[in-house]
């Protein structure tokens, strides 16, 4: 008898929900927030991911801001002038929030720049302060992905306690958090890197994280049956055509499946908003 295929994590589901919740929060604030996006390089999934961020913070009534730096028909700046940047939005009061979206050219300081941004405007907990609080279990900000990964996992309802999670990334700004966050959900955690034997690391997974910006690295052959999948990559093949890091067949041996486009990525959008807010609520209280 041919297996079931995965039942499939619906983040746009999940994530209209967070932002229903969202829009009648914000009415209730002295004044809508401000989130900042500033965007270096012509990244194709970064556009994607600012264009959604941006069509999610009309619907909720956040003031957003965009930065396109660098791209074909915007300004070039500087590392100097992106820095200057940041500095004026720390200091500008209706700015409540501010990202950079990740990747980064490589010709610029990635840390440096996320180092200049105020951690009390870091909606992404990227700098190293929030960064190593959350690391500490003492922060009030939890990275979007973060949040969104948690927020998928647990509308499966399964038991995950004493469950293997394996987080195949090359990216500690994101694995680091992430096993964090599992740990503290009882899983034992394995983090890898892109190996030559992924397949015996990944086939002992409950729980496959994956976030590489390879498409199809992972196949089905190299998931264990009944897994849970969460696909966090997000790659462009051709004209309007997304993909993730898992192959689609993972949908004949896995369990549960995030996936792409329509899954972590809107989820994570609508996190991001609820840091902006969450961030925008403490300066109005202050």
């Amino acid at each position: 008898m041919a297996r079931e295929t995965a039942k499939i994590i619906d983040g746009k589901a999940l994530a209209e929900k967070i932002l229903l919740e969202l829009k009648a929060n914000i009415t209730k604030l002295d004044r809508h927030p401000g989130l900042a996006a500033i965007l270096i390089g012509d990244d194709a999934p970064s556009h994607l991911f600012v264009k959604n961020k941006k069509k999610a913070s009309v619907k909720v009534a956040i003031n957003f801001h965009d930065y396109l730096c660098n791209k074909p028909g915007s300004p070039n700046a500087s590392e100097t002038e992106i820095l200057e940047m940041i500095n004026f939005l720390n200091n500008d009061e209706n700015i409540d929030a501010i990202i950079v979206q990740l990747p980064i050219p490589q010709q610029f300081n990635t840390q440096k720049i996320i180092d200049q941004i105020s951690p009390a405007k870091d909606a992404d907990g990227f700098h190293p302060k929030n960064h190593r609080k959350f690391l500490a279990g003492k922060s009030t900000i939890t990275p979007p992905l973060i949040l969104a990964v948690e927020t998928a996992l647990k509308a499966t309802k399964e038991n995950l306690a004493n469950k293997k999670a394996v987080i195949v990334s090359k990216n500690p700004i994101f694995s680091d958090p992430l096993k964090i966050s599992l740990e503290n959900k009882g899983l034992k955690v394995v983090h890898t890197k892109p190996v030559k034997d992924l397949e015996k690391i990944t086939k002992t997974a409950d729980v496959l994280l994956v976030i590489l910006g390879q498409p199809g690295i992972i196949k089905k052959e190299m998931i264990k049956e009944g897994a849970i999948v969460i696909d966090m990559g997000i790659n462009l093949i051709k004209e309007n055509k997304w993909v993730g890091d898992v192959d689609p067949q993972a949908a004949q041996v896995a369990s549960w499946l995030t996936p792409v486009p329509g899954g972590i990525g809107p989820l994570t959008v609508a996190c991001l908003l609820k840091n902006t807010y969450d961030l925008a609520k403490q300066n109005q209280t202050n």
